[in-house]
């Protein structure tokens, strides 16, 4: 079929302008007039205005308003269309509202609106293409909307959560780095200049700080390409999956952060499998668009394994249960969940429980890192103060 931009008017006089695919310009009149639309012109190719909607992208706070907004217009029984355009009015001149008028336009020439939002996957993600297309099939579009609320809002916070915990320790490296890097850089070649003037058997530690710094002052052309070549080519090879899922299953054993990455991870699975398996998609199918936004490469290695296992006609807590990625407290609620019929229930009870356990462990982590790193600054300060003083001492007991 070839795609189509037309002009069309309605019965009330209003022009809209889109595009469609059709076998040809008859068939896209038909289809228009049958939608309650009569065309005024059309030519072959898309419109420029919906290649350019293609490469626009909402942030999440937006997709948020927009799933509210949708399910309280819903459930007053406002029907999609007339939902959609209100939205696009009261959004006129944002990116969402040329979102929401793309959307309205194909919502009202009867294409559904999962197909509508596929066309847009910068903005909507599989994830809630699959849950709106469930909620399409089975009548209950406003509680999907609201689902999707409260899932993209967890998510929301989760990321101003670890951002708040991260805020300090940043700036506190940043402001350390540049301590460290003065110190080696103006302080200690100043230094060096000074004991080169003096017959003194300088100390091991002071000659450690002596070429660390030498290293700064003359090889820093080699660091400089070092600190943009390597994760130039860390970001080249991470293209390759097994490599992808090496480096985050190494992020998931770290010391302290480890537990961490590996729970956000597993937080993410257990709310969008929640999240799917309530609005009636099947568990394989489920399965198949977690393992693309768990955001961990190593855990979806793992379930496109458990996939398969399923599709055996395994359970999928026996699946899980066969990778040390999961841990026994989530294996052993899907599986009361699976023996009592309830795996809804159970997979929401999983997400509850590391909305609680999340937070708490972001303080934990926090509450052990910061203290570490302010001993290691302090350190590091020490070392040096001690490699300038050390000579000064030789220095004096000499006289």
């Amino acid at each position: 079929m070839q795609a189509y931009s037309y002009r069309a008017y309605d019965a009330a006089g209003r022009i809209t302008t889109g595009s469609l695919e059709a076998e040809s310009v008859e068939t896209l009149e038909n289809h228009l007039r049958e939608s309650g639309f009569w065309m005024l012109e059309a030519r072959e190719g898309r419109s420029e205005q919906r290649v350019n909607v293609n490469r626009l992208k909402l942030k999440r706070a937006e997709v948020i308003n927009v799933f509210v907004q949708l399910t309280l217009l819903l459930r007053a029984g406002i029907t999609l269309p007339n939902s959609l355009q209100r939205l696009a009015e009261d959004n006129k001149g944002t990116k969402t509202g040329v979102v929401l008028d793309a959307l309205r336009e194909k919502v009202s020439n009867g294409v559904p609106l999962h197909r509508a939002m596929r066309e847009y996957p910068r903005v909507f993600t599989p994830e809630i293409t699959a849950v709106i297309e469930a909620g399409e099939i089975s009548g209950q579009l406003p509680e999907v909307f609201a689902s999707l609320q409260a899932y993209f809002e967890w998510c929301d916070q989760l990321v101003a959560d670890i951002r708040q915990a991260l805020m300090y320790p940043v700036i506190v490296m940043c402001a350390a780095g540049g301590l460290v890097l003065m110190l080696f850089t103006l302080v200690v070649p100043k230094f060096v200049a000074l004991l080169g003037q003096l017959s003194l058997d300088v100390p091991l530690l002071t000659r450690i700080v002596m070429t660390l710094s030498q290293v700064l002052l003359r090889g820093w052309p080699v660091l400089l390409a070092l600190a943009v070549g390597i994760p130039v080519l860390l970001k080249f090879a991470l293209r390759s999956p097994e490599f992808a899922a090496w480096i985050d299953r190494q992020k998931m054993d770290l010391p302290v952060f480890g537990s961490l990455v590996s729970m956000i991870a597993l937080s993410r699975f257990a709310h969008n499998l929640a999240l799917l398996y309530r609005s009636r998609i099947p568990l394989l199918r489920g399965i198949e668009i977690c393992e693309n936004v768990v955001g961990n490469r190593a855990l979806s290695a793992a379930l496109a394994t458990a996939h398969d296992g399923v599709l055996e006609g395994k359970p999928l807590s026996r699946c899980l249960a066969a990778d040390p990625l999961f841990p026994q407290t989530l294996v052993t609620m899907i599986a009361t969940g699976e023996s009592s019929g309830t795996l809804d229930v159970a997979l929401n009870s999983v997400a509850e429980y590391y909305n609680k356990i999340i937070p708490r462990r972001i303080k934990v982590v926090f509450a052990i890192f910061n203290p570490v790193m302010m001993l290691g600054l302090i350190g590091v300060v020490g070392l040096v103060a001690l490699a300038v003083i050390l000579p000064i001492l030789q220095l004096w007991n000499a006289k």
